[in-house]
């Protein structure tokens, strides 16, 4: 199979230190890894994140997380913001990585061979443990392939090893050879917001330099607009950090027990449909036309049917009418049209048979394209007025 033999070559050739980033090869030391995004519709990513667990720490936490249940202070005096580091890199490598959710901030897998050509799969991760290495115990076998399709069994032919195999010192090696290879690799800015029981943190990296910014869970006065996409404000964020968890909300237990690190799409999906009607009353709740409009693009985006009466709901709070007198500059007007347009077309030519996307620009590449301006027009915009009055439902 084509993608084996692609896989085993960039793993074989990283190892020798014939590095392609283009393809997420790196290496070090004689170790070769590949690292790839999870891909819950494709058998390109061979494997899926269910079934792994923890193996080890690696990073700021690495020698320390035994410590921490013990001595709660000692998180205090540990740099988080360094494993950020790592995020970049993987953004550099995987250039469509997406970043946040609950519990976690990035979630990838990677193909791993030793110097002693060892080959086995591995998941690499930023959760509730810090940045740390998940792995599939040698009963692997039980729960490494998504159990709705058939994976090629090439690839199980060529995992010889098992991580949780290593002796200790074999163990250190390996880490320090993947903490080498990641940081050979050029710097990516990105953010994400990750959240968790205790409040939300926007986390990333701006300008390369890494960034945590606390979210106030109930302070939405304070909204900020670095662009006039669908998603170029605080409040954005917000809302579907609001949809998220409505969603998470209505995971049974049985679901919670098998996928305790990510959901896979598949029942990503089911758990939006289920809380479909919940999702509407939320966005009505809000007052806000800001709501509706990030509703339909999340259910584009999770190819989730439309009703014609949502349809109508959200197109008609994205008129233009409400925004055309607000807006001051005369550019801010032309681009937020130009969004608004394109996003109102989508919605209604929109059918629930295909993952609809629409433009979304983060913080950080704003202020990279500022940098090729010559004229450097002002980073914060004008915000705009969202609310639904009485006589508006």
């Amino acid at each position: 199979m084509k993608e084996i033999e692609d896989l085993l070559k960039l793993a074989s050739d990283a190892s020798e230190e014939k590095i392609d980033f283009n393809k997420g090869a790196v290496g070090s030391n004689g170790y070769g890894f590949v690292f790839k995004n999870f891909d819950y519709d494709s058998i390109n990513s061979f494997v899926i994140g269910d079934g792994s667990s923890r193996l080890c720490s690696i990073g700021v936490f690495k020698n320390s997380i035994t410590k921490i249940a013990d001595q709660p202070r000692i998180i205090k005096r540990i740099d988080l913001k360094k494993d950020l580091y790592f995020g970049g890199a993987l953004k550099t490598l995987i250039h469509e990585m997406e970043f946040g959710g609950y519990e976690s901030l990035f979630h990838i897998w990677m193909f791993a061979k030793t110097p002693k050509g060892q080959m086995f799969p591995a998941t690499f991760y930023y959760g509730q443990s810090g940045t740390s290495i998940g792995a599939w115990a040698p009963n692997y076998r039980t729960f490494l392939f998504a159990e709705e399709r058939n994976l090629p069994r090439e690839f199980e032919s060529i995992i010889n090893f098992s991580p949780f195999n290593f002796s200790r010192r074999e163990l250190e090696e390996f880490i320090e050879a993947l903490e080498f290879s990641l940081n050979r690799i050029p710097i990516s800015d990105f953010e994400g917001v990750y959240e968790h029981d205790l409040g939300r943190e926007l986390m990333g990296i701006s300008s390369g330099k890494p960034f945590i910014k606390v979210l106030k869970p109930n302070d939405r006065n304070e909204i900020k607009t670095w662009s006039y996409c669908i998603m170029g404000n605080d409040e954005a964020s917000n809302l579907i950090c609001d949809f998220i968890e409505i969603k998470n909300s209505y995971l049974t237990p049985n679901e919670i027990e098998m996928y305790p690190k990510k959901t896979p799409r598949h029942l990503q999906k089911a758990l939006i449909e289920r809380s479909f009607d919940r999702l509407i009353n939320h966005s009505y709740k809000t007052k806000s036309r800001l709501a509706f409009m990030i509703l339909g693009r999340y259910l584009m985006q999770n190819k989730i049917k439309i009703t014609e009466e949502l349809r109508q709901t959200i197109l008609k709070y994205s008129d233009w009418k409400y925004e055309e007198k607000q807006l001051k500059n005369e550019r801010d007007r032309k681009e937020r049209k130009r969004f608004l347009d394109d996003f109102r077309k989508k919605i209604k030519n929109y059918d629930g048979t295909k993952i609809v996307k629409i433009p979304y620009y983060t913080v950080a590449q704003i202020i990279e394209k500022r940098k090729e301006e010559v004229v450097k027009n002002p980073l914060w915009r004008q915000n705009i007025d969202y609310s639904i009055t009485d006589s508006s439902f």
